[in-house]
């Protein structure tokens, strides 16, 4: 009777470790949106003066003035998603009370907010600077 809930107990517990390991291979694949919204190519800015619009690699960053009206008014850029026509509103990081809209529909994008790629900074009209 011992060894029989011996097997049963050894039996068990390799069905559950092997039903783990199904459940982390499974979800480990999986990208989280959230780690995904933060995840960028390239750093954007626009300057709150002349609304001049740039870009940089990631790993390169821009002081805060603007190579076009040398101003100190250049300001980091963040995105919003939106998911009704798959478009990504620019706008400053910092200094907008307003509440974000897409430019495309005019839906409001309160928790929609996505760093925007390089890709999205080109189809915003930004130009590509070195920093």
């Amino acid at each position: 009777m011992q060894i029989l809930k011996q097997k049963l107990f050894w039996g068990s517990l390799a069905v559950l470790l092997s039903l783990a390991t199904l459940v982390t291979a499974f979800t480990a694949c999986n990208k989280d949106a959230g780690l995904a919204a933060i995840e960028t190519d390239a750093n954007g800015y626009v300057c709150l003066k002349c609304g001049a619009k740039f870009y940089t690699e990631r790993t390169v960053f821009m002081g805060s003035k603007c190579p076009q009206c040398n101003q100190t008014t250049l300001a980091q850029t963040v995105g919003y998603y939106c998911e009704k026509d798959k478009h990504i509103t620019i706008r400053a990081r910092e200094g907008d009370r307003e509440g974000v809209v897409c430019e495309k529909c005019q839906a409001h994008l309160g928790g929609a907010m996505k760093e925007p790629l390089e890709k999205d900074y080109k189809a915003w009209g930004a130009t590509k600077a070195k920093g």
